[in-house]
């Protein structure tokens, strides 16, 4: 029983208690509520004011905007074109390596294919035939035209047949390409008319 005694008298003091501190709890401001969250925040539109005053803005920004979008475009438009006018120098510049480059490969070419031509025209005709037999035909063909016509129809005649209607053929087909219309013309009216002496 004391034990039931000690209970009550505790239970009355915890009473007295919690009486007593309700009025300071009662003048405590309520909690604030809950803050709403980041997705009821996310989903519902801010505020948007005066929307007049956003129009005039948005319409003062326009020209700037519109000005700053030309001036960007003007610029890098005078980049671009910088930037071919230095590639179509160093171009101009290769070109003009090239043509030096080209024209001193044809001056060589010429000088050695005149000396081939000299040195060809005093070799003995089978070992000049043997020779042009080993070089292509278009350059044996090229060298033959160069020759004197009495020294290359010697070097003709020592080569293999077949080699020798090979150049043959090249000589023809050459000259045909380079031959004028107004000289096939005349090489026609000679043939009709029995003339075929040249």
């Amino acid at each position: 029983m004391m034990m039931a005694h000690k209970m009550i008298r505790y239970g009355s003091a915890v009473a007295l208690l919690l009486a007593a501190s309700a009025p300071a709890f009662a003048q405590q401001p309520a909690p604030a509520p809950v803050e709403a969250s980041a997705a009821q925040q996310l989903a519902s539109p801010p505020p948007l004011g005066n929307l007049d005053e956003i129009r005039k803005f948005c319409g003062n920004i326009d020209d700037q905007a519109a000005d700053a979008r030309y001036a960007l475009q003007a610029r890098q438009l005078t980049d671009l074109k910088t930037d071919v006018e230095e590639r179509m120098r160093a171009l101009e510049e290769k070109r003009r390596e090239y043509e030096m480059w080209l024209k001193r490969r044809d001056e060589f070419v010429s000088k050695a294919q005149d000396s081939l031509v000299d040195i060809i025209s005093k070799m003995k005709p089978e070992a000049a035939a043997a020779q042009m037999t080993l070089i292509g035909d278009e350059a044996a063909a090229a060298l033959i035209l160069k020759l004197n016509p009495r020294v290359s129809s010697i070097i003709l005649n020592e080569m293999p047949p077949e080699k020798a209607a090979k150049l043959a053929r090249v000589i023809v087909g050459s000259q045909r390409t380079t031959t004028a219309p107004q000289a096939v013309k005349d090489q026609r009216a000679a043939a009709q008319s029995g003339n075929t002496v040249q």
